[in-house]
């Protein structure tokens, strides 16, 4: 992967409430072991404990946060959100390119252009 084409990112993802602290960080490493597969660097990543969401997400009133900030380049994307789409425990997701959301803050990583 060349210098360049590496970007920073952030993944939030939301799963069943129903799964177990283990379970819960088996899809978290999952998520991080991809990142550092396709070369990538992990800058942060937060386990949420169980929150109540402000409206159903899959007739679930509450869920489990994971929020991971990594620096990859884009071939790392497709591959992560077919993991994350057919996680059966995955609720929902989000992946952000951080660079177009100026009002975020950004962490500092190195070989990241602004």
């Amino acid at each position: 992967m060349a210098e360049t084409e590496a970007k920073l990112y952030e993944t939030i993802a939301l799963f069943n409430p129903d799964l177990d602290e283990e379970a819960f960080d088996e899809h978290v490493k999952r998520m991080e072991s991809m990142v550092t597969e396709h070369g990538g660097k992990v800058i942060s990543l937060n386990r949420w404990k169980k929150r109540r969401l402000a409206f159903p997400v899959k007739k679930h009133e509450e869920g489990l946060y994971a929020v991971m900030r990594f620096v990859a380049g884009k071939s790392l994307l497709s591959d992560l959100d077919y993991v994350l789409r057919y996680d059966e425990q995955c609720l929902r997701y989000l992946i952000l390119d951080v660079a177009k959301y100026p009002g975020m803050v950004r962490a500092k990583a190195k070989g990241v252009e602004k």
